[in-house]
């Protein structure tokens, strides 16, 4: 519940894309931007932390790129991917992706990158 308080609804981010409904459903679903169904009230919301400035940020799509193909399994609860970003990570210097995404989202997805797509056997 704290951390959907700040989510935008679909109209929201409508309303900032300048999208409609039917093409922020198919973006949702092609998985081009991250939602969360929130049960309490029976919708879909969209984390603010991947938004920046009325606009989705350029690397949201590839991240999620990663995601599908390393957690696949991920996709039948969204709130597994949102974990990732709110915890802190020693690829990061033990900063949480969401703060470094509003800076550096670049960072971010080179992190997801090397942890999600290297072979694990090199980090040793």
């Amino acid at each position: 519940m704290e951390l959907a308080r700040n989510y935008l609804s679909g109209q929201a981010v409508q309303s900032a894309l300048g999208i409609d409904a039917a093409t922020l459903t198919v973006w949702r679903k092609q998985r081009r931007l991250l939602a969360v169904w929130h049960r309490p009230i029976n919708e879909w919301l969209y984390p603010d932390f991947q938004f920046r400035d009325n606009a989705l940020i350029r690397e949201m799509p590839d991240l999620l790129a990663v995601y599908e193909t390393y957690y696949s399994h991920v996709w039948k609860n969204t709130w597994g991917i949102v974990e990732w970003f709110m915890s802190p990570h020693l690829l990061l210097d033990s900063e949480r992706p969401v703060d470094v995404m509003a800076r550096d989202p670049q960072q971010v997805l080179t992190v997801a990158r090397t942890e999600f797509l290297q072979d694990p056997s090199t980090f040793w």
